[in-house]
């Protein structure tokens, strides 16, 4: 059995340009085998010693090679994190080939529920913990050294808030994708614990549509807790209409679209010209009386 937990790999990667003009225009073909390469680089890795210094060069050679592998930049962002300490590096990896993702493919939801993740569950619990270790300093500290901590404490509480807002736009984007795996009481719960209450309310109601239908009681539900009776009553009517006139559609569409009690359809167009002349002809009447009106000086 061979033993390569101290190897070194020797590996003769070319350019990025010599990469692609030696697939002599199979790039996605030459991706997947640089890509082979690179997952049994890391397998290989994982095993023995866990230290992954060429990965990124193996994956920035796949992307060169065919910007539109989309399955690479997930898995990049994914396994960049395994087998190693999750620090702030490797974190920035992960969240670089997710926004990498992301400009190529605005549509799939998983970036973004990568990226949301990242900051909330990662990157935010650090900030936290600065910011808690600033404050018992703060209470230490001598009177000459409070304003430099308490200006620190600022700066990072700041990072804070703003790393939050951004990591629940990212899994908001998530969850109003097709094909997301974000949890829409989850994310509601997340904006509540935030004291975005209001938010959460229109959430919620944007979710609710294509929720299934036991996600679709719980939120309902969560919005009532919430305080509006009113809200979940209307849309337990239009769930109920659509499933009643037009169960083939999808909610959404059938929104766009009306029940047959919202449509005011004429049945008789003549009708409907008679009405419009009727009340083009009140209008016009009116502004001659008003015409005919003398105006006091």
């Amino acid at each position: 059995e061979l033993d390569t937990a101290g190897a070194e790999d020797v590996v003769y990667l070319p350019g990025h340009m010599a990469l692609r003009a030696s697939s002599l225009g199979f790039t996605p073909f030459a991706a997947d085998l640089i890509f082979i390469q690179a997952h049994a680089y890391f397998l290989r890795h994982f095993q023995f010693d866990r230290i992954f210094t060429w990965l990124d060069t193996y994956l920035d050679a796949v992307i060169a090679v065919d910007p539109d592998y989309r399955d690479v930049y997930h898995w990049a962002s994914s396994v960049i994190r395994l087998g190693q300490n999750i620090d702030d590096v490797v974190i920035a990896k992960s969240n670089r080939y997710a926004e990498q993702g992301i400009a190529r493919f605005p549509d799939d939801p998983r970036f973004y529920e990568m990226l949301g993740f990242n900051k909330y569950f990662e990157t935010r619990p650090r900030l936290r913990q600065r910011e808690l270790d600033l404050s018992s300093a703060l209470g230490k500290a001598a009177d000459k050294d409070k304003a430099g901590l308490l200006a620190e404490l600022t700066t990072v509480r700041t990072e804070r808030y703003e790393l939050e807002r951004s990591a629940l736009e990212d899994l908001t984007v998530a969850a109003m994708l097709p094909g997301s795996t974000v949890d829409a009481m989850f994310l509601v719960n997340l904006y509540v614990n935030q004291d975005d209450v209001g938010v959460a309310k229109k959430l919620t109601q944007a979710l609710v549509a294509d929720a299934r239908p036991e996600v679709r009681s719980q939120l309902l539900l969560r919005l009532e807790v919430m305080g509006d009776e009113q809200a979940a009553a209307a849309l337990r009517e239009a769930g109920a209409a659509h499933l009643a006139e037009k169960p083939y559609l999808s909610e959404t569409l059938f929104s766009l679209i009306g029940s047959k009690a919202e449509l005011r359809l004429p049945k008789d167009w003549n009708g409907l010209g008679r009405a419009i002349d009727d009340a083009l002809g009140s209008l016009n009447a009116r502004r001659a009386a008003d015409q005919d009106t003398p105006q006091d000086d």
